[in-house]
């Protein structure tokens, strides 16, 4: 299975891939681009070998293709765990993490979250804050990723409100250009050790579905 993988990837997703130094590195990349070129076949008769990609100005990857349908897509990763979105015409950003213990997330929030972000985090403790700071974080990076923006947006001005799930608000400082009816979140915990988290782009206040489908590899 991963010869075949390997024989889909492009020569510089081969180098890319051998430039990584550790085994699991290698095997994470191998597995990932793969399943983006896999997956993007199912929607669209192109075999996965014949995708072509470009890269936003900040790095988020494109379907170079000419003369195909709008797909947007976006790709993420952790230990253990490889998520990947596809949605048609409107942006989007998925990110993932693995749930565990970190150094101080209380002062790590201070610099990305809103105010009432962390003053919530301060008030929960042990699993709980832990779950709600990756929670935040998650979404956080799924909306930079979506816009495709890059890592110097003012995360701190952004507040989300999670009520459940499939149930969760974002809303901006006023200095930033965006509203909330523009963007549908998502959190989801695809298992005991991680948690997902999108955010797609959506026109005149329409909710879209999210499907969601777990391959072992």
């Amino acid at each position: 299975m991963l010869a075949n993988f390997r024989a889909i990837l492009s020569t510089e997703e081969r180098a890319q891939c051998d430039r990584f130094h550790f085994p699991a590195d290698r095997h994470r990349y191998l597995v990932s681009h793969a399943l983006v070129r896999k997956t993007l076949s199912t929607y669209i008769n192109i075999p996965p070998a014949d995708w072509c990609f470009s890269h936003g100005k900040h790095g988020r990857p494109e379907i170079a293709n000419p003369g195909i349908p709008p797909l947007r897509f976006n790709l993420t990763h952790t230990d253990g765990l490889v998520c990947f979105i596809v949605t048609m015409d409107d942006d989007c950003g998925i990110d993932v993490e693995k749930i565990s213990a970190r150094h101080n997330p209380v002062a790590v929030a201070a610099r990305m979250f809103s105010p009432a972000e962390n003053a919530e985090l301060t008030r929960l403790q042990g699993s709980e804050q832990l779950e709600y700071f990756y929670s935040l974080w998650t979404l956080r990076e799924a909306y930079v990723k979506a816009r495709g923006i890059g890592l110097s947006f003012p995360t701190c001005k952004l507040r989300f409100r999670i009520r459940h799930e499939a149930d969760i608000d974002i809303e901006f400082d006023e200095s930033i250009d965006d509203d909330r009816k523009n963007w549908m979140v998502h959190l989801w915990r695809p298992g005991p050790e991680h948690i997902a988290a999108v955010a797609i782009a959506r026109q005149h206040d329409v909710r879209k579905q999210l499907i969601v489908r777990q391959l072992e590899l």
